[in-house]
């Protein structure tokens, strides 16, 4: 099997893991008897744990002798797969559940930065490896289960979700395991002390850090209708079943787009292709929170590709040509700190207080808001001229 083909089937599997965890977020906890509110203090907990815990895992390899971003995903992957089996299958009480989580959440987040280095790395030292078709077969992956777990999660319960982590972790663990090492992994200690901290990064490539700002915020709104999209659901009339299917074309819209972002980026600015994907953004998360019904509901899920995907797609690639190759790896963790990080926090905490206090329409308007925000930011990027160096 070619390497390519081996770092697509790597994408598969690991986001069949992400959707186990990440997906069905809310119907695990609520399994476990939270309310809303308690998953938003797990969610944004988990969170704030992975704006400092994806920086300290990445620097692990730089530190200890002979770790690799395999190894360390590795480790981390096992953790992950233990704590979620005592979640499901153990009689412990709520307040350990919501802690397990957010340790399992928090590592599970910090391999995200680990996944694209290995596809950058590989690039940098002269193998082609098509990141955007690989990360989009991971969304259709994720679309797939999505769909999938809406329908068994309705008959067997939300416990099924632990035992498909683990078996498709185990899988893509040992696809991880057949993957050559990175001759760019070898460099020497002296060498990589010199590797650029997130504080550097910020500082070095200003035009970076702005974009990445007015993500954060847009993708907070984003975050806010995911993790309590089978609460819209169900007041639309929706079900399990209808939440399986309103995530599955979200997911599966990413596909097409991010397996063409490598070729946009050659015809097409990587800002410019950035503030496309903000008016998509805007289309997505209004077009969510004013739908009628399940169709428009649907529809606006569709312009995931168009908004986080092709978003997700260049900033990545941006990172890999913008940015001096002793940053890149605090680069792509500085992606994972602004999204899944500060996002997450802001629209997952902020979206269950909002909606157990005033109600679900309090959320519909953080939404507008803070994509209204972001959009601005990334607005200004474009056409007011930053005279600073990247």
């Amino acid at each position: 099997m070619s390497l390519k083909a081996k770092y697509n089937f790597l994408h598969l599997f690991y986001w069949f893991t992400g959707c186990c965890i990440n997906g069905f977020i809310a119907v695990f906890l609520q399994s476990k008897g939270l309310s809303n509110t308690e998953i938003g203090i797990v969610t944004g907990g988990s969170c704030v744990a992975t704006i400092f815990l994806s920086p300290f895992m990445s620097s692990l390899i730089s530190k200890i002798k002979g770790m690799t971003i395999k190894k360390l995903m590795t480790i981390l992957m096992l953790t992950t797969v233990s704590l979620y089996i005592v979640m499901a299958f153990l009689p412990i009480p709520a307040f350990l559940v919501m802690i397990f989580y957010v340790i399992m959440y928090a590592l599970n987040m910090s391999t995200v930065p680990m996944l694209t280095m290995i596809a950058m790395n590989y690039i940098n030292e002269g193998t082609y490896v098509n990141f955007g078709l690989a990360r989009g077969i991971g969304s259709a992956s994720w679309a797939t289960s999505a769909l999938i777990f809406g329908q068994v999660v309705s008959f067997l319960g939300a416990n099924i979700l632990s035992i498909a982590y683990c078996v498709f972790a185990l899988v893509m663990l040992f696809i991880l395991y057949h993957l050559p090492e990175s001759k760019i992994t070898e460099t020497k200690t002296e060498e990589v002390q010199e590797e650029g901290s997130v504080i550097t990064v910020i500082k070095k490539y200003k035009i970076f850090f702005f974009l990445l700002l007015g993500f954060c915020f847009m993708f907070s709104g984003a975050t806010a209708i995911g993790t309590y999209l089978i609460n819209i659901v169900k007041s639309l009339g929706g079900n399990t079943s209808l939440y399986g299917v309103a995530m599955f074309a979200m997911a599966f819209s990413e596909l097409p787009v991010m397996m063409t972002v490598p070729k946009l980026m050659k015809k097409f600015n990587s800002v410019t292709l950035i503030l496309v994907a903000s008016i998509f953004y805007i289309c997505r998360n209004y077009t969510i929170g004013l739908a009628p019904n399940l169709i428009v509901l649907i529809i606006g899920m569709m312009f995931q590709g168009l908004s986080y995907g092709l978003f997700t797609g260049v900033i990545t690639y941006y990172v890999t040509y913008n940015l001096d190759t002793q940053d890149q790896m605090s680069g792509q963790t500085m992606i994972g700190i602004m999204t899944s990080g500060i996002g997450s926090t802001l629209g997952n905490v902020l979206g269950g207080v909002l909606q157990d206090t005033i109600g679900l329409n309090a959320l519909f308007t953080f939404v507008y808001l803070m994509t209204a925000l972001g959009a601005v930011i990334i607005f200004i990027c474009k056409f007011v001229s930053i005279k600073v160096k990247k």
